[in-house]
């Protein structure tokens, strides 16, 4: 027998390491307190009360803290779920339900997941509930999914009421006392959205293409309806987003999705000019004709509805269409999972936006670095430039461009298109005799991120697997393959194929890449039988809604899988054509969106139209869905007679941050030009890359300006276009003793905050400028008549590279006993008695400044 003895010291540090333990514990779960008979979620926005009572589950409370205000309606008969079992409805407020159990963890966001548990009674016995909540601190925002589950081998089939689909959750009843409610619905998916709401064709003939229009730039818009509920009144939204507005606070509901909000464009097929001037891309889209529903409600299979009666708003989201199949089985093997949704609850409907932002930016993802702003080059508008878009695709050629891509400030090279042996063989073709692994290390020795291009569904006939899987071909209604990118036959992904599609990414995965562009994910019409979409006792029309409700459930589990087997990697979904499917907010749980036309402005364009396609996602968007979540590309040539690299360039430092195009075009000071910009930017970057954009002016308009500002730290950027020759004095609010310098532009700071004298020589001319803290150094150069270079701030030394002729004025906070200036030790410090020192330079002169 042994004898075991613990020192004190030991004994203690024990006691200290299960006290430190049993604190987390308690702060985790002292925000979730289970009482016996009822659990409440708390923080210090809201609490949320969920009530078991005589074998119900009723929501009963939504207490907003920031106005002391109770928001759900008390005694309620509204259910928080309801669905259909075994032609029987099933809601929460039968009495079948009890508390089972709860669970939380920590999310890397900041926020914490509930995941609760009840289990059926009687009749419904053997099937479990799961509600799974996430809240977050400092908001009202919770996001709540559903799922369905059976613990024995028993079976529940999910089936329609009178002949149609129907499934309810969440569904919440508001305190209403107001005489009407208005509600504001926003759709991200609309297709060719006109740049005025209002515009009106008939007045004049229009002149415009599928080149010059910026209607069609940028192809998916938001669209927003605004209308009122009066009494008795129902109202049902496509959204994803709905604003409410009633008595006293608001109410934004959303729900992750995808899909196109309508099929206009959808038979486009974007073709070259006549002349061969700015080509386009052909072979786009979806070839093969269906004889399933081609109307727009065929592309809506959720929806919103809201019900004003009496002193109750009653706000549910409901599955339309897709959302299950007659007789769906829900068995232990098979469980059943609603999509997330989104409900937060605030006073001012002004605040919609900052909630908007932080919900799609932080909450909506655990997957922090797919928001981490990275600058971006891909070869595909290379590869164009040089006409025979594969020929190029050389080992010699890629590493070429690699250190051209480099030289410009770039963090993320993606091969696209062209690496590949063909669609559905994702393998390096005979060009790049080494394989692809040369061309990894290459990006990764140039300190780049290795991405590469797919195209999840395209399958070339001539591949063994297409010969192999005909189940998995999609078919149009002659028998015969429909035809995606590039003209190839297209997989279905709710099949055994998304396993195969998985294994691909995880052997490139494997090979160093740590960044996907996932391309030419269309809304094909599958109606495959005995894949995992319906079979044979569904109707064609059944199993392609069930299809098309589930490609982005497949798509984003795959993200999440390669996440979890490599938590560096991020995919990008390509949204730049009219039929492409995931335009909603489900892959942001995961990714991000690659939202650039390829056809609009076209290819080989390096005017400054390009640049203004691509400001309208910006423009358009702002407010609406942090514009950290799209990449796109311009190009950064200077080429004549455009000589548009500013105004590109610039266009990218607001948003989207991505080039492409032949970069051996550009000379070595044209390429020196775009890193200075994109270097300058990253210095303020950390500090700005999580706060929303503020935009004043439509695309063209004089001025069109773009500002970051962490006004609190006096860091951030604001980039300028003007459609005119303009002089425009821009004010800035920031924290005047927290300011170090602004660069690429002069400036002052007076009591009214940093003023920006811009001026605008020349229609679609462009300024910008970087803004720099001090970091609490106290020391500030308050204003500079020219503009500056390089401002560097080290210990007790100050560096100012001037770029015009200048007159500086700074100001120092702290307590200096000598200085020194470019070397010459200061004999009177009599301006430093009032704080401020002005200097004079030249341009290309550097002022040195140290001190004790």
């Amino acid at each position: 027998m042994m004898n075991y003895t613990i020192s004190s010291f030991v004994l203690i540090k024990r006691v200290c390491l299960f006290i430190a333990f049993v604190a987390a514990v308690t702060r985790v779960s002292g925000e979730i307190k289970w009482d016996g008979r009822s659990l409440t979620i708390e923080n210090d926005k809201m609490k949320q009360v969920i009530s078991f009572d005589r074998g119900k589950v009723l929501p009963t409370t939504i207490w907003l803290k920031d106005l002391n205000r109770e928001l759900l309606v008390q005694g309620s008969d509204v259910p928080w779920f309801e669905f259909v079992l075994d032609g029987k409805v099933v809601n929460a407020l039968q009495s079948s339900w009890q508390y089972h159990h709860h669970t939380v963890r920590t999310l890397s966001n900041g926020g914490e997941e509930l995941l609760l548990q009840i289990v059926g009674q009687k009749q419904w016995k053997g099937l479990i509930v799961e509600i799974v909540k996430q809240y977050f601190p400092e908001s009202s925002l919770t996001r709540e999914m559903l799922r369905l589950k059976v613990v024995n081998k028993q079976s529940f089939h999910l089936q329609k009421l009178d002949g149609k689909l129907h499934f309810v959750f969440p569904q919440y009843a508001f305190v209403d006392h107001g005489v009407s409610a208005a509600v504001k619905e926003t759709r991200i998916g609309t297709y060719a959205q006109e740049i005025l709401p209002d515009f009106d064709p008939s007045r004049t003939w229009d002149q415009r293409n599928p080149v010059n229009n910026l209607a069609y730039a940028h192809m998916f818009a938001p669209d927003s309806l605004h209308f009122t509920l009066h009494e008795g009144q129902t109202s049902l939204t496509k959204g994803p987003f709905q604003t409410v507005e009633l008595d006293g606070y608001t109410i934004l509901s959303a729900y992750e999705h995808a899909s196109q909000d309508t099929r206009r464009g959808f038979q486009t097929m974007y073709q070259a000019n006549s002349d061969n001037a700015f080509k386009n891309d052909d072979a786009q889209g979806v070839v093969g004709e269906s004889n399933l529903d081609s109307t727009d409600e065929s592309l809506w299979f959720l929806g919103t509805e809201t019900t004003k009666k009496g002193h109750t708003l009653t706000l549910a989201t409901k599955i339309l269409r897709g959302g299950y199949l007659q007789n769906e089985p829900v068995t232990r093997a098979k469980s059943y999972e609603t999509v997330w949704t989104a409900i937060a609850c605030y006073q001012d409907v002004a605040q919609t936006n900052e909630v908007v932002h932080r919900y799609v930016l932080e909450q909506i993802t655990d997957h922090s670095l797919s928001r981490k702003p990275l600058y971006y080059y891909n070869t595909w508008g290379m590869q164009r430039a040089a006409g025979d878009v594969r020929a190029i695709y050389t080992e010699e050629r890629i590493k070429e461009e690699i250190g051209y891509a480099a030289s410009l400030g770039v963090d993320l090279f993606v091969l696209d298109d062209g690496w590949e042996v063909t669609q559905g063989v994702w393998t390096p073709n005979e060009r790049l005799v080494q394989g692809i692994a040369p061309l990894i290390e290459e990006i990764k020795q140039k300190g780049m991120i290795p991405g590469i291009w797919m195209s999840p569904m395209g399958i070339d006939a001539t591949a063994e697997r297409f010969k192999a899987h005909p189940e998995w071909v999609i078919l149009d209604k002659q028998g015969n393959p429909v035809k995606g990118q590039w003209n190839h036959p297209v997989f279905d992904v709710v099949s055994d194929f998304y396993d195969v599609f998985v294994d691909d990414c995880k052997w490139l995965i494997d090979q160093g890449a740590r960044f996907f562009k996932w391309d030419a994910v269309n809304s094909f019409p599958s109606s495959l039988p005995g894949l995992h979409h319906g079979d044979d006792l569904h109707s064609p029309q059944e199993r392609k809604d069930r299809y098309d409700y589930l490609v982005p459930f497949y798509m984003t589990k795959a993200m999440r899988e390669l996440r979890e087997y490599h938590p560096d990697v991020v995919v990008e979904i390509d949204l730049t054509e009219p039929q492409r499917c995931l335009v909603g907010l489900m892959p942001l749980q995961e990714g991000k969106f690659f939202w650039m036309n390829n056809g609009a402005s076209a290819y080989g364009d390096y005017s400054t139209h390009r640049a203004k396609s691509m400001r309208g996602i910006i423009n358009r968007f702002s407010g609406i869905l942090p514009l950290q979540v799209f990449t796109f590309a311009v190009y950064p040539h200077n080429a004549a007679p455009f000589y548009a690299q500013r105004y590109n360039v610039n266009t990218a430092l607001v948003a989207g941050r991505g080039f492409w195009g032949n970069l051996k075009q550009l000379n070595e000071g044209q390429r020196s030009s775009v890193y200075a910009l994109v270097s300058k930017q990253k210095r303020v970057l950390p500090h700005i890359s999580h706060l929303p954009i503020q935009v004043m002016g439509k695309v063209g308009a004089s001025p069109e300006l773009y500002s970051s500002i962490d006004r609190e730290k006096s860091f951030g950027q604001v980039v300028g276009f003007s459609g005119s020759a303009l002089s425009y004095d821009h004010r800035v609010e920031v924290v005047g003793k927290q300011l170090l310098a602004v660069l690429n532009h002069s400036y002052s700071l007076t009591e009214n905050g940093l003023h920006l004298p811009f001026q605008f020589v020349m229609p679609d001319d462009t300024r910008e400028a970087f803004i720099l803290g001090n970091n609490d150094a106290g020391i500030s150069i308050v204003s500079s008549t020219g503009w500056l270079n390089d401002v560097v701030l080290e210990n007790n030394s100050l560096t100012v590279q001037i770029g015009s002729d200048t007159e500086l004025v700074i100001r120092f906070s702290t307590k200096v006993s000598e200085m020194w200036v470019d070397g010459e030790k200061q004999k009177s410090q009599s301006k430093l008695d009032e704080g401020l020192l002005k200097y004079t330079r030249k341009a290309g002169e550097t002022l040195r400044i140290n001190w004790e």
